[in-house]
């Protein structure tokens, strides 16, 4: 049991490290092509702030 423990252990170890070897290298997104970019985070985190105060000062009014 512990041979074929060892046996898959091994072929799982060689297989990730020949794709690791031979595959091809995973292209890295640039800030364009992401939702994180940080010229843009400043601003959209600014304007979600302004829509929850609107949102905000429209239920307080509702209640009043």
């Amino acid at each position: 049991m512990k041979r074929l423990l060892l046996g898959f252990g091994l072929a799982a170890t060689l297989a990730y490290a020949l794709r690791e070897l031979l595959g091809a290298p995973q292209p890295q997104p640039t800030w364009d092509e992401t939702d994180n970019d940080p010229e843009d985070l400043s601003q959209d985190l600014a304007q979600r702030a302004r829509e929850a105060e609107g949102v905000q000062a429209e239920e307080e009014a509702q209640t009043s």
